[in-house]
């Protein structure tokens, strides 16, 4: 017969080992990702776990914190795109939803707000279903992976070709890929996270720094998270002068989806892309099976969180305003606005 229990540190392991050996399972499921959560931000944690007889078949992690709007939720996974429930069965789905649902009972009936991939929860939820990723088998020889793609990314890989520049994987230069960042943003209107979010990333030794450097110049960057044999690329940023050149991008991801092939990963993810495509050209033409985020809202109410409108006419206007700060005083309160978009 199955139960539902909260895991505790001495138990941890048990958590780990499901999430290594479940298919669906992410890396933002891990019960360690509260150790770098905790760094930054206050919260409640509460791993919710279905046991049947002696063995996990299903995990929720759940953070009590306060949204944009000064009100709690409990989130699954705060700051990361995904993260929600996990499990063998339908059964266990259930019962996790359930232990949710008491749980905001108890916590002057909070809402609940699960951060699905690939599966969408049944029930009195609101859907934001806005979002997706592509999977990219990479598992296969160079010539086969490059073949797939677009003929712009084609084209944009191949102007590069004679460029001389080299890929710095993992690199060391946090300060440099910082600044790079933070330029990238500022420019685009947004908000950065703060070099020590960067740099707890790294301790969790998941994530790593990619640069890319043309003559002498650090001309494209991203941050790398490998999860198993998967690995994608958070944290693109590229040179900002009179005109982002865009191929840097493109030659970046190339090298990196070939430097990653050659070590035996199986996927590279996209990462998070609206529906409507309506992003940076270089994340978007890589092929790869298509398969949907499901940001689903417990009790089910009119209202929809920041997902569904973040690229709305007020994001618009924010990212103007935006811009027009100071780079000094963007540096210092970015974190302070990311910090309300959990």
């Amino acid at each position: 017969m199955m139960e539902v229990a909260l895991i505790n540190e001495q138990r941890k392991t048990e958590w780990e080992s499901f999430i290594d050996g479940n298919p669906y399972a992410i890396a933002w499921q891990s019960y360690e990702w509260k150790e770098v959560l905790k760094r930054h931000f206050k919260f409640d944690y509460y791993p919710i776990a279905v046991y049947d007889s002696a063995r996990i078949v299903g995990v929720l992690p759940l953070y009590r914190m306060k949204t944009m709007l000064a009100k709690d939720s409990l989130i699954s996974v705060p700051y990361a795109v995904a993260g929600g429930i996990v499990s063998d069965s339908e059964e266990a789905r259930d019962l996790l939803v359930g232990k949710a649902i008491e749980l905001s009972r108890e916590n002057n009936s909070c809402g609940i707000v699960l951060k699905q991939y690939k599966i969408r929860m049944e029930g009195d939820f609101l859907t934001d279903d806005n979002y997706y990723n592509r999977e990219l088998n990479i598992s296969r020889n160079p010539d086969e992976i490059f073949g797939g793609f677009s003929d712009r990314n084609k084209q944009m890989i191949d102007l590069t070709a004679k460029d001389s520049h080299v890929l710095e994987y993992p690199s060391d230069d946090l300060s440099g890929f910082f600044r790079l960042l933070l330029r990238h943003l500022h420019a685009r209107g947004v908000p950065c996270v703060s070099k020590r979010w960067i740099e707890d990333l790294i301790r969790f030794k998941m994530y790593a720094i990619a640069l890319l450097r043309s003559n002498g110049h650090t001309v494209a960057g991203t941050m790398v998270k490998e999860f198993k044999k998967t690995v994608s690329f958070p944290f693109t940023c590229l040179r900002v002068g009179t005109e982002p050149d865009s191929r840097m991008a493109y030659r970046l991801y190339w090298e990196l989806i070939r430097h990653f092939s050659g070590k035996g990963f199986e996927i590279c993810h996209s990462g998070r892309i609206p529906n409507n495509d309506m992003t940076d050209d270089y994340r978007i033409g890589w092929g790869g099976k298509k398969h949907g985020y499901y940001y689903q809202y417990y009790p089910n109410r009119a209202e929809k969180m920041e997902y569904a409108t973040k690229r709305g006419s007020k994001r618009k206007i924010l990212e103007r305003c935006w811009k027009l700060v100071p780079a000094p005083v963007a540096e210092v309160i970015g974190p302070m606005v990311v910090k309300r978009f959990p």
